[in-house]
């Protein structure tokens, strides 16, 4: 397919010059250990997020301080229900979201 295209676009001396150009050398691929970063305490993520806020628009930075609010209201109130509280909201959502679950 690249050849008609390369017919089409290019002239002959173009093409040969093309053609002459030697390939990419490609780097051979190294199976590498992946080390899993560091775990930081909520303190330290909280700080290096507000870091970041500060270089935002003040209007974006108060979406995510809100968003970041509602957040932990809603975690807070899941962490009072009981197994099978969480069990049937599971099931509601999944009937919600998915038309009928599993």
């Amino acid at each position: 397919m690249i050849g008609w295209l390369q017919r089409l676009f290019l002239d002959k001396r173009a093409r040969e010059a093309l053609n002459r150009r030697p390939a990419p050398p490609r780097a051979a691929r190294r199976h590498e250990v992946s080390v899993p970063p560091p775990e930081r305490s909520p303190a330290d993520a909280l700080a290096e997020a507000e870091i970041r806020m500060q270089r935002m628009p003040p209007e974006k930075a108060q979406l995510i301080r809100s968003a970041m609010a509602v957040h932990r209201a809603s975690q807070s109130a899941l962490a009072e229900l009981g197994d099978e509280e969480l069990d049937k909201l599971r099931q509601v959502a999944e009937k919600a979201l998915l038309g009928g679950g599993r």
